[in-house]
């Protein structure tokens, strides 16, 4: 069976992020299905990672350690992630803002 091991998004200027104590950050009012991460598949790992564009290597990425919804629109998710230094190439398909990294368990 196939998981989400990692999402990928465009965020340009860092619109939404916050940076949190401890090496963690904030990155908010994504639209992601719930059922990619349930607290089970979180534990097994997921990483995020932001881009300006699918071109440029990520300017901030990390393991999603929760995520909670938006107040502003329950369809969007607030994602809590522990900072990582290793900047990611864009993986995932697709015309849109996000891309997926897909693995079979």
């Amino acid at each position: 069976m196939s998981r989400v091991a990692g999402i990928h998004v465009i965020c340009e200027d860092r619109l939404r992020v916050e940076r949190l104590d401890n090496g963690y950050f904030r990155s908010g009012h994504w639209w992601v299905a719930k059922k990619h991460i349930t607290k089970q598949k979180l534990d097994k790992g997921i990483y995020f990672a932001l881009h300006e564009t699918k071109q440029e290597l990520s300017y901030l990425q990390g393991i999603i350690e929760d995520w909670e919804q938006s107040s502003e629109d329950p369809k969007r998710i607030i994602f809590k992630i522990k900072a990582m230094s290793e900047q990611m190439e864009w993986k995932g398909k697709g015309a849109g803002e996000k891309g997926y990294l897909w693995l079979d368990d």
